[in-house]
């Protein structure tokens, strides 16, 4: 029996609420600016979005071709890769001996 009434009373309030919102202009007025200002902000950050991809995509292109420009003529500094310092005890000796050079002053 519980149920019954809650139901009842549950599509009364739908019935009363939604044709009291249908027929109400100021809940209309509020429906279709709320509809349009949605519908700007989405044009606009989609729009906005857009720009600051095509921007970037510029400027990654002319980072490239002037990073290419720069290699082709010639005024790159690098020889090739790295060359890895030696390994174990010698490697250490080695590594050990250009630091105290380095705080001493007489190293590079």
């Amino acid at each position: 029996m519980n149920q019954f009434v809650q139901r009842v009373a549950n599509y009364i309030a739908n019935e009363i609420l939604v044709k009291g919102l249908a027929n109400s202009k100021t809940f209309q007025k509020f429906a279709v600016r709320t509809d349009h200002h949605l519908r700007k902000v989405k044009e606009g950050g989609k729009d906005s979005m857009n720009a600051q991809l095509d921007e970037l995509h510029k400027a990654a292109q002319e980072a490239v071709f002037t990073s290419r420009a720069n290699t082709s003529s010639g005024s790159s500094t690098s020889k090739g890769p790295p060359i890895p310092p030696r390994t174990g005890f010698s490697g250490f000796v080695e590594a050990f001996g250009n630091e105290v050079k380095k705080d001493i002053g007489m190293g590079k």
